[in-house]
């Protein structure tokens, strides 16, 4: 009776010992899954960061849609001033400007072979491992200290994101994002940052 209870015993300290380990285990795993995914969503972030800058710093404005960013790209051109010459010490830049000693030329480049080069444009728009789901993309202007900014966001909640992870146990706020930029203040940082 005595051994029969001993291993009855052994064997639930067995089973117990095994639930904790894998309790720990998983939620290791997950936590491994999870900062990969974010960190697969934040590079396609700053990437869209990188094109609504360039957009901007022609159009004077975001882009609204995918649509309008990626035309811009694949079939617009992008400014680039080349600075020829150097400036003295004693001379700010502008002073060199207009003294001839240093020239500015500024050239057209297409804007493909500049921003996001040997990109896939057509998959940026879609979250990473979210079957198929599009960013939340959003562009405008705000009034910030009586001026008119321009501002833009693109986002993606962790719902869209973590799809196909259980996350029952886990603590987290699937309908949080993970987004760029903001429609209410003049930023272009990530919320990650």
């Amino acid at each position: 009776m005595k051994i029969a209870i001993q291993a009855v015993l052994l064997i639930a300290a067995v089973v117990l010992a095994y639930l904790v380990y894998d309790s720990v285990n998983s939620r290791i795993e997950f936590e491994k899954k999870l900062e990969y995914r974010k960190g697969v969503v934040v590079e396609n972030l700053i990437h869209l960061r990188t094109a609504q800058n360039e957009f901007k710093g022609e159009k004077k404005r975001y882009a609204k849609t995918f649509d309008e960013l990626f035309g811009f790209i694949k079939y617009d051109s992008i400014s680039v001033i080349k600075a020829i010459g150097n400036v003295p010490d004693s001379l700010t830049e502008q002073q060199a400007v207009e003294l001839g000693i240093v020239l500015r030329d500024t050239t057209k480049i297409a804007a493909i072979d500049s921003v996001l080069k040997g990109m896939n444009l057509d998959s940026l728009k879609y979250i990473p491992f979210s079957g198929g789901e599009i960013f939340k993309i959003d562009a405008g202007q705000i009034e910030k200290n009586k001026v008119n900014v321009n501002v833009f966001e693109v986002s993606a909640k962790y719902s869209q994101f973590l799809k196909g992870l259980s996350t029952k146990n886990e603590n987290i706020d699937l309908e949080n994002e993970l987004k760029v930029g903001s429609m209410e203040e003049p930023t272009t940082s990530g919320n990650w940052e």
